[in-house]
């Protein structure tokens, strides 16, 4: 036991161990604090015109896939071009309602107005044609990490031993302060 007890005091003062402790913190919060602001305002909200978005469907096959994690920036009208990747709301047919990340395949202007037609990389037809206000932006990044853990998170089983894991340590984290205190008390 005393061997056990040694061997946790030096794996709790290690700075490694700290470091990492806190970095994982920082990720972990800032990943819910951004789901939670995308998941209560509808997309509505973005952090400095960057919004983050998972892809549902194997509709951009090849560049992006199912899980993976993509940020978009918001851009001007003339920074969008053909054969960029976009993020939309759709406001027509199937895709009423739905967050799209397509490639634009075409631009042009209609009665003054510009518009937008795009298509997934694995569709046979494109979509209906989009408006500029419909843009949420264009993918600028996409994040290997967070797909990962995005993929790990469509995963029931991995989800529900992630999540069971990080109550396993942060029960054993509380249990362990709590005893710390007791014995603390008990000394003075």
């Amino acid at each position: 036991m005393k061997k056990f007890k040694e061997f946790k005091e030096k794996i709790e003062n290690n700075i490694v161990v700290k470091i990492m402790k806190v970095l994982l913190f920082i990720v972990m919060a800032l990943l819910v604090l951004v789901v939670g602001i995308q998941k209560f305002s509808d997309n509505d909200l973005s952090f400095l015109g960057v919004r983050v978005f998972m892809v549902v469907s194997g509709s951009m096959e090849e560049e992006y896939h199912v899980g993976d994690i993509l940020v978009s920036k918001h851009a001007e009208i003339d920074e969008i071009n053909v054969g960029d990747n976009i993020t939309y709301r759709g406001n027509k047919s199937t895709l009423k309602g739905l967050v799209v990340t397509h490639k634009v395949v075409e631009k042009g202007k209609k009665d003054g107005t510009t518009y937008f037609v795009t298509k997934g990389n694995a569709n046979d037809i494109a979509d209906p044609e989009i408006s500029y206000e419909q843009i949420y932006g264009k993918i600028i990044y996409k994040s290997r990490i967070l797909s990962a853990f995005g993929k790990l998170m469509n995963n029931r089983i991995s989800y529900y031993i992630l999540f069971m894991s990080i109550g396993v340590v942060v029960s054993i984290e509380i249990i362990s302060s709590m005893f710390k205190k007791d014995e603390d008390d008990a000394r003075e």
